[in-house]
């Protein structure tokens, strides 16, 4: 993109921010599923381990979609795609108020994994498409901050069902999804159709690639690497607050904070990482670095090592470590991602966020119900370690040329 057609900061400002919000209000709700099932767990007559296999069937439905979201995304443009995964997923968070079976939850589940299937490829669309190459590291910085936020709001789900009751909490907690759909429908000039410099890309790059693209040695890693990112994550997030009332003696409420904490350094991490990704050419070294000290951090945890006042410290800068990384992580998968592709390529590397999803929550269920929460905190520091490994792999495999150049949209 020449200086001459570069966007202005302002309008870079506009859809960093949207899509940064969109981002957020899928994350939101990723959690606010899974803390909602959690609340009416004993009223519904579920187990700690039909909650981990409801909050499987939500990302295994989502990592399924997620390709066929990306090719959706390129035949008919990122922003209605993105628009209609946000009103399907508000109204599923929604559709909780009149569930009372597992059978509904699962049904629930089904409707709310389609709909959060399309952020990433939607997204990562847009900024390629509507912001200038110089900020793109920023850009995706802001995206995984927006992500981090969404998460860090959704315990308030807690708080909304000691005021108004659960019926309430899923009728509140629907609202950002459905409103948000309205004013990205609405932004048509400030988001780019990606469609139009796809074209532009594919024919300059002598057509679309096949089958092939999904084999590279790289992106296979990617999505591995994702994936176990993921069964990471969602242990933390989905059963840390009972997790901790156990292991630490302290009241939900506490907990809920203490998971608060922790999302917010992730976040406070991101925003550091989008500077680092546009200043630095070794994306898998901050990578490394950022996981390593995530693992080193919550040892402790895991060792119950820590007192209950000093544990949102500790959460603070394990959450920062490894929020520090995730900007670094989305570079390398943009730089492995051929002209015409943008939405098949994040569509398919980042299914495996959800199909690490799928496979953790019935595992930390069945932790839960067996009284080993602290299992769960060794897993992850194995996970940090092992991911930090990974990440170095994908770097040696991207060092070959891959068989399509990078992406220029």
């Amino acid at each position: 993109m020449s200086a001459a057609t570069a966007p202005p900061l302002k309008h870079d400002f506009r859809v960093i921010s949207l899509i940064g919000v969109a981002h957020g209000v899928s994350h939101y709700y990723q959690l606010a599923f899974a803390t909602m099932l959690l609340i009416v767990r004993q009223e519904a007559g579920l187990s700690y381990a039909d909650v981990g296999m409801l909050a499987g069937i939500f990302y295994g439905v989502s990592g399924v979609a997620q390709t066929a979201a990306g090719f959706a995304v390129d035949r008919f443009g990122a922003r209605p795609i993105l628009a209609g995964g946000l009103f399907v997923v508000g109204l599923g968070l929604a559709c909780i108020s009149v569930a009372h079976s597992f059978l509904g939850f699962a049904g629930i589940a089904v409707i709310a994994g389609l709909g959060n299937s399309v952020f990433h490829p939607a997204d990562f669309a847009l900024l390629n498409s509507s912001v200038n190459t110089h900020r793109l590291g920023r850009a995706f910085s802001i995206h995984g901050l927006g992500g981090s936020l969404g998460w860090a709001a959704a315990p308030v789900m807690y708080f909304l069902d000691s005021m108004f009751g659960w019926v309430g909490a899923a009728l509140i907690g629907a609202l950002p999804g459905i409103v948000l759909s309205g004013l990205v429908l609405v932004h048509r000039e400030q988001l780019v159709d990606h469609r139009v410099k796809v074209r532009a890309a594919a024919a300059q790059a002598g057509g679309r690639p096949g089958l092939a693209l999904f084999l590279q040695p790289t992106l296979l890693l990617c999505l591995a690497y994702f994936a176990l990112i993921a069964a990471n994550t969602v242990g933390i997030q989905q059963f840390a607050v009972p997790a901790w009332s156990g292991m630490f003696g302290v009241t939900e409420n506490y907990a809920a904070f203490c998971l608060i904490v922790f999302i917010a350094g992730s976040a406070a991490g991101i925003l550091v990482g989008g500077y680092f990704a546009d200043r630095v050419r070794r994306h898998d070294l901050v990578a490394a670095f950022g996981l390593l000290a995530a693992a080193a951090l919550t040892v402790p945890i895991a060792t119950q090592a820590v007192s209950a006042t000093l544990l949102p410290v500790l959460l603070a800068l394990a959450g920062a470590a490894g929020g520090i990384t995730n900007p670094s992580r989305d570079m390398i998968v943009r730089g492995a991602t051929p002209p015409g592709a943008s939405g098949k390529v994040f569509g398919f590397v980042y299914s495996g966020l959800d199909i690490g999803s799928f496979v953790a929550p019935p595992l930390y269920g069945l932790l839960m119900n067996s009284g080993l929460p602290a299992v769960i905190f060794w897993i992850a520091v194995g996970l940090y370690t092992f991911n930090a490994g990974m990440v170095m792999l994908i770097r040696n495999s991207s060092t070959r040329k891959p068989a399509y150049p990078a992406a220029a949209e």
